[in-house]
């Protein structure tokens, strides 16, 4: 009986607190559209720079691998296009972890403690 007006009282809390969270969650948002991280693939011979708002930024190739998509051969290419959407879907998960780092942070500085399966949902 206890939890359960315990968790009334933290929703009510919520609630009440909510423009200020939104506002929270929009500065969170601003920041994170301005945070770049970068991933690579292939030994760094692909990166790739994704905003932590999941827009991609850059994808910078090395010229080895230009010569590789160059000479034509199938499985060149192939190898190539593998080692680019690597380097992208790499940065996408750091982005995704930076994310769930920096809505973490605003949410216990609010004062809400997220469990970590949440904060990965959120991101």
């Amino acid at each position: 009986m206890f939890d359960k007006l315990k968790a009334a009282t933290q929703m009510a809390g919520l609630l009440k607190d909510l423009p200020r969270l939104q506002a929270t969650m929009e500065e969170v948002r601003a920041r994170l559209a301005e945070t770049t991280v970068e991933g690579s693939a292939g030994g760094g011979a692909v990166r790739a720079v994704v905003h932590c708002d999941l827009r991609v930024a850059s994808v910078t190739l090395d010229p080895s691998v230009f010569r590789g998509i160059a000479a034509g051969s199938q499985a060149d290419q192939s190898y190539a296009n593998r080692l680019i959407a690597e380097a992208v879907n790499d940065a996408l998960a750091r982005a995704r972890a930076r994310m769930a780092e920096e809505i973490g942070r605003a949410a216990r500085e609010s004062g809400l403690d997220l469990p970590p399966q949440l904060l990965e949902r959120l991101a």
